[in-house]
């Protein structure tokens, strides 16, 4: 196929760690490998500096709800005016709301195709505006992100379970399914496991468990200390909580006050690949979050061949297969701690899951997807050029 240039505007873009930052860096990478162009644009972060070139970053503000998290200020004439951005064949939201909006701008006035992945179940974090009540943001989000989406050529939805989920919401325009590729299984195939056990005092004998997700209310990782807190055997096992975020410090409380401060590690935020070789290094991946549109880390954890345990809701439910790749559990500590202890238990099972979580994780091949998202593409410019709208020539 000819070569693309795909402009790509999200919330959050690198130095942040996000399932929506892998997902982007993901796509533009094995884009790049076959020979497409693809321009970011995101907000500034205070002291980074990007060293890739087709990167435009517009000035931020601070996010008072969330510091780490700077919102870009909506400067639409500097996206329009930018030569790359106007080279760009499709316009790619990885958002809809204030770089979303941008991007549908560009698209309306450059004349070219919209398409929006939802990466998000915006409607489960509206307690990051606390001062209106949750009854009244949620439906705003619902009926927004709606809105949006239906203004949009193409939807992109990362597993089956969220374009059911859209579909219900009322979204009418076109949707397909396209999860995030995956890591290369080679990459933590070369971890130094051993090291990443010494760097947190865990003892090379003893089971770990791991958990990695951003430390915040919807990802439920209180749930996962709870259910710590019940497994006793075998004895002396390990949790390891890769992450940072704005709950870091309550559940830190949380873990002293549950007694199990001793065995429980809190890494803090770390780059992609700290986190992948600390992942690769674990007996059991634990995961409690209820809000995930495809839950990548799940696959992550799949493709180290590690076993994972996860509440079956939403995204989750669909990266793991039940009985094959982990187990899937009803909500909440006790379920999720029953879950551990067979796996801790069994590590027979433990490697019979490991080894099919390796199998389906192969079908996450971030260049095949990476394909096929090109393929949507053609297919919505194909689309937009039979309506009779200008194309790029």
């Amino acid at each position: 196929m000819t070569p693309l240039t795909v402009a790509m505007l999200s919330e959050s873009y690198i130095p942040r760690l996000s399932g929506v930052v892998i997902s982007l860096t993901s796509y533009a990478q094995a884009l790049r490998a076959d020979g497409h162009r693809v321009v970011i644009v995101a907000p500034a972060y205070p002291g980074h500096r990007d060293e890739d070139p087709d990167v435009l970053r517009l000035p931020s503000v601070r996010n008072p709800a969330d510091p780490g998290f700077p919102v870009a200020l909506p400067l639409r004439a500097r996206v329009l005016r930018d030569p790359r951005v106007q080279a760009a064949d499709v316009v790619h939201a990885h958002s809809p709301f204030v770089m979303g909006r941008l991007a549908r701008s560009a698209a309306r006035r450059l004349g070219r195709p919209l398409l929006f992945t939802h990466h998000t179940l915006y409607h489960e974090y509206v307690h990051y505006v606390p001062w209106l009540s949750p009854r009244l943001t949620r439906p705003a989000v619902l009926r927004y992100v709606r809105e949006f989406a239906n203004r949009c050529d193409l939807v992109i939805a990362p597993s089956g379970v969220i374009r059911e989920m859209l579909r219900t919401h009322g979204v009418t325009a076109r949707i397909e399914v396209l999860p995030t590729g995956t890591v290369d299984p080679r990459q933590t195939a070369r971890a130094d496991l051993r090291a990443a056990r010494a760097r947190y005092g865990i003892p090379a004998d003893r089971p770990l468990l791991v958990t990695v997700s951003r430390l915040a209310p919807e990802k439920s990782v209180d749930v996962i200390l709870r259910a710590f807190q019940q497994v006793s055997e075998p004895p002396g096992a390990y949790l390891l909580i890769v992450g940072g975020g704005p709950s870091a410090a309550s559940l830190e409380a949380l873990a002293r006050e549950l007694g199990i401060g001793e065995r429980v590690r809190f890494t803090g935020a770390l780059p992609h690949e700290g986190a992948l070789e600390v992942m690769a290094g674990a007996d059991l991946f634990v995961f409690a979050s209820q809000t995930e549109t495809q839950g990548l880390v799940l696959v992550e954890a799949m493709a180290a061949g590690v076993p994972v345990v996860a509440v079956g809701v939403a995204g989750a439910a669909e990266a793991v297969v039940d009985g094959e790749s982990g187990l899937l559990v009803s909500p909440g500590p006790d379920p999720l701690a029953a879950g551990m202890r067979r796996l801790l238990a069994d590590p027979t099972l433990r490697a019979r899951l490991g080894r099919r979580g390796r199998e389906i994780a192969a079908g996450y091949a971030a260049a095949a997807l990476a394909r096929q998202l090109v393929g949507l593409y053609h297919s919505v410019m194909i689309e937009h050029a039979s309506e009779g709208l200008p194309q790029r020539t």
